[in-house]
């Protein structure tokens, strides 16, 4: 994948999150701006989340995400970009649900929540919060089972937009 530099890259999710020297990148599965998600879903439901194809090395997993896919939503007309998987049990974020932002984000970020084990992250920063609703009967038994591992953030990746393409700034191996 070849680096392009920060000149006239326009974030896409607000503020950006990497505090880390830039590395951005096309996304393959994203080849213009019209590409990607932009319909909002009513805080609480299932949000519309696209898997996309980013064929980045540095996120490519030959037996858990061979092509480098990242998940990307809309939410308030920003555009947000995080791992495909939950960080917690390791299920596709296809059916995670986007919340209002509440005191655990300062009132500013929205909240993301895993379908199956019910753990809640912040949107942008892909810090875990309490949880934002009980458990059920399986996701108490996922949790349960999975609580020994930690509490993962969900990585989380800036999105920017240059000449109408996307580019995604990824961590430096």
């Amino acid at each position: 994948n070849e680096s392009i530099g920060d000149a006239n890259i326009r974030p896409m999710g607000g503020e950006s999150t990497s505090k880390k020297a830039s590395n951005w990148v096309p996304v393959a599965g994203l080849p213009s701006m019209a590409d990607l998600p932009n319909s909002e879903s009513p805080s609480g439901s299932a949000a519309e989340i696209k898997l996309v194809d980013t064929m980045a090395d540095v996120l490519m997993n030959g037996a858990t995400n061979p092509t480098g896919a990242v998940a990307v939503t809309n939410y308030r007309g920003k555009t947000y970009c995080f791992a495909s998987a939950c960080s917690t049990c390791k299920i596709p974020l296809t059916k995670a649900r986007v919340m209002e932002p509440n005191d655990e984000t300062n009132n500013a970020d929205p909240r993301l929540i895993c379908d199956l084990c019910s753990t809640t992250f912040n949107l942008r920063t892909g810090v875990v919060l309490e949880n934002a609703e009980k458990k059920g009967f399986l996701g108490g038994i996922v949790s349960g089972l999975l609580s020994s591992a930690g509490q993962t953030p969900l990585p989380t990746y800036d999105l920017g937009e240059q000449n109408g393409k996307v580019l995604i700034n990824l961590p430096i191996k």
